[in-house]
């Protein structure tokens, strides 16, 4: 997806416009990437991926979207606070062996933001992220459409 890094642009000169020559904020940082996380595990129950004795109920779409796009301007949000200026065009990455694996690598990968400050974890949470909701039947046209209009 070549607009990935424009959503982030848009997203950062939002966030530009509410805070200026601020240090990182550590606790802010936590509180981000602890509400990053309750995102994500909306996201896996909306998916219903782990509901093994429920399958048969349909997948609310609509809410798994709304869902995906609250994480998505979470993990924004976090590359902000880390002060990172741009990320890279997600590229297609083929799917893992499973979506449960995909929820723990990004989980993993969030946790090693938080303790490392890396861009380089940052950025891999950003592809795993998109991966997940590509993956989840989400495309790129609905990302840009619904989070453009916010």
């Amino acid at each position: 997806m070549n607009n990935v890094s424009k959503l982030y642009e848009v997203y950062i000169n939002k966030e530009l416009q509410a805070t200026k020559n601020e240090l990182l904020n550590i606790q802010r940082l936590n509180q981000k990437i602890l509400s990053f996380l309750h995102d994500l595990g909306q996201i896996s129950e909306d998916s219903r991926c782990y509901l093994f004795w429920e399958k048969d109920e349909p997948i609310n779409h609509q809410q798994l979207l709304e869902d995906y796009l609250e994480g998505l301007t979470m993990l924004m949000s976090i590359g902000f606070e880390l002060r990172i200026d741009s990320i890279k065009n997600y590229t297609e990455i083929p799917y893992p062996t499973d979506i449960h694996s995909l929820f723990f690598k990004i989980y993993h990968s969030i946790l090693k933001v938080q303790s490392d400050y890396s861009s380089d974890d940052y950025q891999n949470t950003i592809d795993d992220y998109f991966t997940l909701g590509f993956q989840l039947g989400i495309q790129v046209d609905e990302i840009l459409s619904n989070y453009q209009n916010d």
